[in-house]
């Protein structure tokens, strides 16, 4: 069982920064927030004490570890104003958070033909994504993305089933898949726009627009001090 472990109380950056922008044709909301904690040293120490693991039920190309719960209180609790603004949240809505650090180690050459492609994590798009950059260096940050046979930037139910049923056609037409991972140079997908891995950024989107990782083609490192390290979380508004 892996447990979250506890970091010292954190603040929010004094010169946090937060900026709403628009992507591609559909014009889909991304919150870009910058300087987002005082210290986002505490959370490299605290995922550096986490226990990773590989996660069994996801695409994700690297290890997972739990978020400390301090982490929730304060940066979702904070942002909550410009969340509700960017992206029509009610008011009395209670948002519930699930988060994890993930640490991006998988090469290109060894990773699934799926994992190399474009995802939505669910058709909901009322379910926001988060990610928030506490690597340093230059890791490669977050893309998005344009089904070129759909003219899809993101994927809700009613377009669930077409466009699952192609994009998998699509992936075994091409056998091993694409020798890199998603960016700008792919066949099936136009990159439409995308966010820096500027370290102690964070971003919020909907997480049913199409959106990938900006990795390189080595896998990156396993030490949460020099790797690709993020804090990734999914918000959901829930209406009493």
């Amino acid at each position: 069982m892996t447990v979250a472990l506890a970091v010292p109380p954190l603040l929010i950056g004094p010169s946090i920064r937060v900026q709403l922008q628009r992507i591609g044709a559909e014009q889909q909301p991304l919150l870009v927030v910058d300087d987002v904690l005082a210290d986002p040293d505490a959370m490299i120490d605290a995922a550096r004490a986490a226990e990773f693991y590989t996660p069994e039920h996801t695409h994700y190309p690297g290890l997972n570890a739990p978020l400390p719960e301090a982490y929730y209180r304060t940066v979702v609790t904070t942002l909550r104003g410009p969340i509700e603004a960017a992206f029509g949240l009610p008011g009395e809505a209670l948002l519930k958070y699930f988060g994890f650090f993930a640490l991006a180690t998988t090469p290109a050459g060894e990773a699934e033909p799926i994992q190399k492609i474009p995802h939505h994590d669910s058709p909901d798009p009322h379910r926001l994504a988060m990610v928030h950059y506490l690597g340093r260096g230059e890791h490669g940050g977050t893309g998005f993305f344009r089904h070129k046979a759909t003219g899809f930037e993101s994927v809700d139910h009613d377009r669930h089933g077409a466009y699952v049923d192609l994009a998998q056609a699509q992936l075994a037409a091409r056998g091993a898949g694409a020798p890199a991972y998603a960016g700008a140079d792919m066949a099936d997908y136009d990159l439409i726009g995308q966010a820096d891995g500027v370290f102690n950024r964070l971003i919020v989107y909907r997480n049913h627009v199409l959106h990938s990782a900006l990795l390189g083609p080595e896998g990156g490192a396993r030490h949460p001090a020099a790797g690709r390290l993020t804090a990734n979380g999914f918000i959901e508004a829930v209406t009493p």
